[in-house]
């Protein structure tokens, strides 16, 4: 299994092999979108597992529930009826997650966080990488090495977001 580091290594070796001009290498562009995102939801993912690992009174059931990326269910009939029990799979979009391991982290007051920069150029981020990722006949996307750039500096920015506000801590690159 790779490492956010890992992803990140490749995101920007791929990019530079673009900015060297490397003869045909537009196209590792969309690889080095894809991998930089990809950090980012090793960095976050991980770090749920982690959580997810604690003793199963750490977090309320709900929370739970969203950390293991299981469905909660209200059972209403067998020997486990009037229960609530987690059960198949149920993904979670990966800015709910990063929220999610923000606000338990205690780090920071959430309610703007949409409105700055960082948090636009995710969703920039985001946009393009799943147009990628999800392409439409007729929708075309158009990358350029400054975008990716910025698309490798946002990944990181985010992993330090979540990893000051989680662990109190910085993380090198």
């Amino acid at each position: 299994m790779l490492t956010y580091r890992e992803y990140l290594d490749y995101a920007e070796r791929s990019l530079v092999r673009v900015r060297d001009n490397e003869p045909a290498s537009e196209w590792l562009l969309i690889p080095a979108t894809i991998l930089a995102w990809s950090a980012i939801e090793s960095f976050v993912n991980n770090m749920l597992d982690d959580f997810a690992s604690l003793p199963p009174d750490t977090f309320q059931l709900h929370e739970r529930s969203f950390l293991l990326e299981n469905r909660l269910r209200f059972v209403n009939q067998g020997e486990n009826i009037g229960q609530f029990v987690l059960e198949g799979k149920e993904y979670r979009r990966l800015d709910d997650k990063i929220f999610f391991l923000i606000a338990k982290g205690g780090g920071r007051d959430l309610r703007n966080v949409k409105g700055e920069t960082l948090w636009q150029n995710f969703e920039l981020f985001k946009d393009v990488r799943d147009s990628l990722v999800h392409p439409r006949k007729g929708k075309e996307v158009s990358i350029t090495k400054e975008m990716v750039d910025g698309f490798i500096e946002t990944s990181k920015l985010i992993i330090q977001l979540v990893s000051k506000n989680v662990w109190k801590k910085e993380v090198t690159f």
